[in-house]
């Protein structure tokens, strides 16, 4: 006989917070008492009785192997529903908060935890490869509704660039480097999807990795700050030959292409990108070219009143800001 779920039942799930960092946890796997216990920091008495009930409505399930009991969520179900509960609160957020951003920034009380420690908690668990522990951290951040920027700019970020400074001294292999960044991008991942705007705006941003450069996770936290902000982001990805970068943006007619360039050998690509982008311009296309990456072009080419450089997420925003406060009224951007 099939079991009903029970909305009200499904409700208190969510809404009890001792559930809620049940399922959190079970997100990431099937876990047993004892471990959801260790994680959680619940009593086994009282998570039994969570589970129980959890169980009995269908949010969770139960598996036997051997001696012990393995709990997992009722996928696809509970998954889809802790999804929707976070971008609800965050929504709830930004129409309740009037010091808020549209990126989900909340009030400084809210963001109280050291972002420094957070990262260096990242750090470890990336050079472990341990993604679990890393999901867990962005799950606390989440928790305590960390915004987009504060959790790509003062934990991510940092992080990132230590593993980049620890390859270049070569304390670190290019193997540990990838699956550190592979586990960044899955993390971003869910960000992203939790502070997905329900509305976009008419701006129109094009952005990637010029031809040769292979390195597009900063780009892509760019890419996901303008999407939480209403635009609407055609991300190319890495390593874009500059013919078929070129002809994308005469075809898609955006507000910004974005452009990053990690090494110093890729400054001839770069300039190649620019020189027919500029021709378009000249030929009545009205757009703003950005620059940025690992490596500062601005050292080797001179840019125009029509082109910036950000080397940082929070530079880059600022300027984006900057610039759509100035054309407001005239275009978009």
């Amino acid at each position: 006989m099939v079991r009903l779920r029970d909305p009200d039942g499904i409700a208190q799930a969510l809404a009890d917070p001792s559930r809620r960092a049940i399922l959190e946890t079970l997100r990431l796997g099937r876990k047993s008492v004892t471990e959801l216990c260790e994680v959680t920091g619940l009593k086994q008495p009282n998570l039994s009785n969570h589970l129980a009930k959890m169980r009995h409505q269908n949010v969770v399930r139960a598996e036997r192997s051997g001696r012990f009991m393995y709990y997992s969520l009722e996928a696809p179900f509970a998954e889809v529903l802790l999804r929707m509960h976070a971008m609800a609160t965050l929504g709830f957020g930004r129409k309740n908060e009037g010091n808020g951003t549209a990126s989900g920034e909340q009030p400084s009380d809210l963001n109280h935890a050291n972002a420094g420690d957070l990262a260096e908690q990242l750090l470890s668990g990336l050079l472990q490869g341990d993604e679990a522990s890393c999901s867990d951290l962005l799950n606390y951040m989440l928790s305590l509704k960390f915004s987009m920027t504060k959790i790509y700019l003062e934990v991510f970020q940092p992080a990132m660039h230590s593993i980049g400074d620890l390859y270049e001294m070569g304390q670190v292999d290019e193997a540990h480097e990838h699956v550190a960044s592979a586990i960044i991008e899955r993390l971003m991942a869910r960000v992203s999807e939790i502070y997905h705007p329900n509305i976009q705006g008419d701006n129109k941003a094009i952005m990637g990795c010029v031809a040769g450069n292979l390195h597009s996770l900063g780009i892509r936290m760019l890419a996901d700050s303008l999407d939480a902000i209403g635009w609407r982001v055609t991300f190319v990805g890495a390593n874009v030959p500059t013919t078929s970068f070129v002809e994308l943006v005469a075809v898609e007619a955006p507000n910004l292409v974005v452009i990053s360039i990690a090494l110093p050998e890729q400054i001839a690509e770069l300039q190649s990108l620019l020189a027919d982008l500029r021709e378009l311009r000249d030929k009545g296309q009205r757009f703003w070219t950005a620059l940025g990456g690992n490596y500062n072009p601005g050292q080797s080419v001179p840019v125009r009143a029509d082109e910036f450089i950000a080397q940082d997420l929070d530079e880059f925003m600022s300027k984006v800001s900057e610039l759509t406060a100035a054309a407001s009224g005239e275009r978009t951007i």
